[in-house]
């Protein structure tokens, strides 16, 4: 249902950064998913926090079909009956563990969602910045299709008054057809960025005309709170879950009891001339441990306890190396950002404007020209993806030291 309402809500274009966040909580389908694994093992929990119900059991015996089973109310009939009522109490704690067990089970299902929140956010946050990117390459190349595409008409016009050679008029021909050609790849990409976001947002249905704002988030993000990243939160409470299993998987050797009250009844018949009466009942019945007394559980338990405390070593190991990487990577994507802004574009923009000069006065040839346009517009395509490297290092690195935000109860 959740679903579908996103998938018919109306878009606000361009999207914000924080609309596309926005939507993946409330619409991206892992995160449902793991909202509903969520819910579940908070139903799990109840189920298990139950007891047993008791067994009523209702006999017939003594029926003498020859006789049968005589007249007037159903106490009067000529039938023997019983009423048997049966409790099987739990001993050794095992409903207690079985209830701390399902806690901590539906507290790594709660973690889990928050490690679903942290990926699809880093996904949905890598998928902004590269349709911000796309966004800007399309409108560069459309820039340099329009000065390529005038270029080649001033160029043909100046050919047929005869002030320049068919070889000049050609280049500048073949540069605009490159031009029209470099557009055309830059919207496939935008539309291929525009399906992926529009993916983990749960969008599809607006996809085609999908916009965001072009902005770059790489500055330094907020260092988080003491506690663990969800994925590791989520290992430990696994590991607390494991421990109450195998107390409870020891727990089972210790033998449950059953006990029985039951009230028999006889009515006077021809077979029965000593009147009618009533009698009562007390049974208590517990398993025989003669063949084996759960050792098996015991030892699979042990087993998948010692498997969920190496699990913990290793997302911890993993979220550190992780979470230094991302730092390193952010910091020199930052710094490559940082020398094509402030060193490589302005000199990028100077070779083209003296380029344009020179050959506006003779100085030099149209090769020149078409290669200082080239290197500029190489270099304004570098500052694109060097922004948007830049902001997914940012991405990478808030994701690695992200941390639940919330104590688990």
């Amino acid at each position: 249902m959740l679903a579908t309402l996103c998938l018919s809500a109306t878009l606000v274009l361009p999207l914000s950064l924080d609309a596309v966040e926005g939507r993946v909580q409330a619409c991206n389908r892992e995160v449902i998913a793991a909202t509903l694994a969520y819910e579940a093992a908070g139903a799990d929990l109840r189920v298990a926090a139950q007891r047993a119900n008791p067994t009523l059991t209702l006999g017939a015996s003594n029926v003498n079909p020859h006789a049968g089973l005589g007249s007037g109310a159903l106490r009067e009939k000529t039938f023997d009956s019983s009423v048997r009522i049966e409790q099987l109490v739990e001993r050794g704690g095992k409903a207690e563990l079985r209830s701390a067990q399902s806690r901590a089970l539906r507290d790594a299902a709660r973690a889990d969602l928050g490690e679903q929140l942290r990926l699809q956010r880093l996904a949905a946050r890598s998928a902004f910045f590269d349709l911000a990117a796309a966004q800007e390459r399309v409108r560069l190349q459309a820039d340099f299709r329009s000065l390529a595409g005038d270029s080649a008409t001033a160029a043909r016009l100046r050919f047929e008054a005869g002030a320049v050679p068919r070889a000049e008029s050609g280049r500048f021909r073949l540069d605009a057809a490159r031009a029209a050609n470099d557009l055309r790849q830059a919207e496939v990409d935008r539309q291929r960025a525009r399906l992926e976001l529009a993916r983990l947002i749960g969008a599809e249905a607006s996809a085609g005309a999908l916009e965001v704002e072009v902005a770059w988030s790489d500055s330094a993000p907020q260092p988080p709170a003491q506690g663990d990243r969800p994925d590791v939160a989520g290992a430990r409470r696994r590991v607390q879950a494991a421990e109450f299993a195998l107390a409870l998987a020891r727990a089972l050797a210790t033998r449950d009891v059953t006990v029985g009250l039951q009230a028999d009844r006889w009515p006077a018949s021809d077979a029965n001339v000593q009147g009618t009466g009533t009698s009562y009942g007390l049974t208590v019945s517990m398993p025989l441990h003669v063949r084996h007394s759960y050792d098996g559980e015991a030892a699979r338990a042990m087993v998948d306890l010692e498997a969920a405390r190496a699990g913990v070593e290793r997302l911890v190991a993993l979220s550190r190396a992780e979470a230094e990487l991302a730092e390193q990577d952010w910091r020199a994507a930052r710094e490559r950002r940082e020398r094509v802004e402030a060193e490589v574009l302005p000199a990028a923009r100077e070779v083209s404007t003296a380029a344009e000069f020179a050959y506006a006065h003779g100085a030099t040839g149209v090769l020149d020209l078409l290669d200082a346009r080239r290197l500029l517009k190489t270099v304004e395509l570098d500052q694109v993806l060097a922004r948007a490297e830049a902001a997914k290092a940012w991405a990478r690195r808030a994701a690695a030291i992200e941390n639940l935000q919330e104590p688990l109860r």
